[in-house]
């Protein structure tokens, strides 16, 4: 402890380095450089848990309810089965506020079809697919809300790109991360932009926690 007091040594990031990661993808790269180097063997998804990063494991706003959010369910019968209404609780929470007009745009433009699966579900007699950010809008990614980052999805694939379990490589084809998928490409309406950009940083994400993905 004296030899420290001595030369009063001082940790954490210089002013230019902290202002440089202020850039979201600057840091998507920095940890990624990092992981690379560093922690090659870590349970990346474990460690992001345990030390703040936990919105690098998903590129969406996944969440899993904790278990004490649970709470009671009443009494059971001898069945097992509840017998009485399901409990409520009263919550406060903040939400990004999405542009719906240009949800209905992508869907427009790609006519209700999911551009990785091609299907076309329906739901209270209406066509029904969901628009997906490339790069997540909230923490830690801060994706723009616009045209170049949507997609049009199903739910299935919505839950599965959202989840790092698809990626689009640098020839358009869809992959799975854990190479169990054929490869097939990304469909895009022709008056449909997508920022090739966004593309990367969600491939990039794939790459930082399963290491298969490649970028080349």
């Amino acid at each position: 402890m004296s030899t420290l007091d001595a030369h009063h040594p001082q940790a954490g990031f210089t002013e230019e380095a902290a202002a440089l990661l202020q850039d979201p993808v600057t840091r998507l790269d920095a940890i990624a450089t990092i992981c690379e180097t560093y922690l090659q063997d870590v349970d990346r998804q474990a460690l992001f848990e345990r030390v703040g990063l936990a919105g690098y494991t998903t590129a969406g706003s996944l969440l899993s309810p904790s278990e004490d959010e649970n709470g009671d369910t009443g009494a059971d019968d001898e069945h097992g089965r509840t017998t009485t209404p399901a409990p409520r609780r009263a919550a406060t929470r903040s939400v990004i506020v999405r542009d719906e007009a240009l949800a209905r745009k992508v869907k427009e433009l790609e006519g209700d079809r999911c551009q990785i699966c091609d299907t076309t579900l329906r739901r209270l007699n209406r066509p029904y697919s969901e628009a997906a950010h490339i790069r997540g809008l909230g923490r830690p990614h801060h994706g723009p809300d616009e045209l170049h980052n949507l997609l049009c999805l199903c739910a299935n694939c919505h839950v599965l790109f959202d989840g790092l379990e698809i990626y689009v490589d640098p020839d358009g084809l869809v992959r799975g991360t854990r190479d169990d998928r054929e490869p097939r490409p990304l469909r895009r309406a022709p008056a449909h932009p997508i920022d090739e950009a966004h593309i990367g940083y969600h491939r990039d994400l794939c790459t930082l926690n399963t290491r298969k993905p490649t970028t080349d």
